[in-house]
């Protein structure tokens, strides 16, 4: 790569990083945001299903930490949700024991690995992104584009990602902080959909994959 050869970069994480850390010229680092085919997700309502769906989409290693969202879910008064696990990886086996441990077995469902997750959002009502690390992920914007609102911990670009009514509900890392977001949409269906279709909007707005497509032709053509 020349000197002059821009470097692009999918969250504003990785800018900061690749301008502060890895020192590299601000006007070589372009920022392209991931984007979603929102034609693969229709927003449902479920707004009224008792108890609600939780559901997560990851891999399942130690830095998406899936148990962070467990020992939540055992936080939470008892049915008071189910939790439906999208994804599988080398902890899954130690997820399960830890579930049956906390006594939440019962409300775990793990799907395993599912090529196109868009069908399962949809049945959704609350989604949930429990990681130590992220930069953009791609799980929330899809999440967002099935008009779900998210219970999230405040990594990587996740508080710029969703619009300002999610605030209260991107939280620090800890069990407990995740179980109050949990619990507060658990208990309010109307402010489950009025950030869901705020998200969905956002989506649509900001990270369609039309406008990704556009921003990396313009890239490859020098632009």
């Amino acid at each position: 790569m020349s000197a002059g050869a821009p470097v692009a970069v999918p969250s504003r994480t990785l800018e900061r990083i690749a301008t502060k850390t890895w020192r590299l010229s601000p006007p070589r680092v372009r920022y392209v945001p991931n984007g979603v085919d929102l034609a693969r997700f229709t927003p449902t309502a479920h707004s009224l299903r008792d108890p609600p769906l939780i559901g997560t989409v990851a891999v399942l290693r130690a830095e998406k930490n899936v148990a962070r969202l467990l020992r939540a879910l055992a936080l939470l008064p008892a049915g008071a949700a189910r939790l439906l696990v999208i994804g599988d990886g080398p902890e899954r086996a130690s997820l399960e024991r830890l579930a049956a441990a906390l006594g939440i077995a019962a409300h775990v469902e793990w799907a395993g690995y599912i090529h196109d997750p868009a069908p399962m959002l949809q049945t959704l009502d609350i989604f949930a992104l429990s990681s130590d690390t992220e930069q953009m992920p791609l799980s929330l914007l899809e999440a967002m584009a099935a008009g779900l609102p998210a219970a999230c911990t405040d990594v990587g670009d996740v508080g710029m990602i969703l619009p300002a009514g999610q605030r209260p509900y991107i939280v620090p890392l800890g069990d407990a902080a995740l179980a109050t977001a949990l619990r507060d949409l658990i208990a309010d269906p109307a402010l489950r959909a009025s950030l869901g279709a705020a998200n969905r909007a956002r989506a649509a707005a900001e990270f369609d994959q039309a406008a990704m497509f556009t921003a990396w032709d313009a890239l490859y053509a020098g632009r």
